[in-house]
């Protein structure tokens, strides 16, 4: 008789977090704050619970604010979000009513407020800008501009302070 060896497959991986990834899906009824490094897997997970809160039912897109911290990081979001929901729009496993909400969710993707917190932060000045304390119709400067300003202003103030001025 001879000794043979029969492996096992390999156990299927299970993140660390998978718990809290779960949350992220699965409780549509709670507000979170979602914080990780990069690479982590939380857009991956941020991209499901939005397709789920548009399939269910739970919420439409322009009640959505999905925040980030870089352009790149907000329009890659917003792509994975809609090839997500037109691929859900698409799954003959979901019933009709989820597939027609993800149908009606990737018409109405532009009503989402998925975008960056400096971004966000400005469309909030903007729609209260009284409340702000801010005059109506200010305008905001954009990073190019705010770097020649200052460069302008440290330029003055340090020619000032150099004769003595300051």
């Amino acid at each position: 008789m001879t000794d043979q060896t029969t492996s096992s497959p390999a156990a299927a991986f299970v993140p660390a977090d998978a718990e809290a990834r779960s949350i992220i899906v699965s409780r549509l009824d709670q507000t979170l704050f979602v914080e990780a490094s990069a690479g982590t897997g939380k857009t991956t997970s941020l991209v499901e619970r939005v397709v789920n809160l548009v399939a269910t039912g739970t919420t439409t897109l322009d009640r959505i604010a999905a925040i980030t911290f870089t352009e790149p990081a907000a329009a890659e979001l917003r792509d994975r979000v809609r090839q997500q929901l037109e691929q859900a729009a698409d799954d003959e496993g979901r019933d009709d009513k989820e597939r027609q909400r993800c149908r009606q969710g990737t018409a109405d993707l532009d009503q989402a407020s998925i975008r960056t917190l400096h971004s966000f932060a400005a469309q909030l000045l903007h729609e209260r800008p009284l409340e702000a304390g801010l005059p109506p119709g200010f305008d905001t400067t954009d990073e190019i501009a705010a770097g020649i300003k200052f460069n302008d202003a440290w330029s003055a103030w340090l020619n000032d302070a150099l004769e003595g001025k300051s």
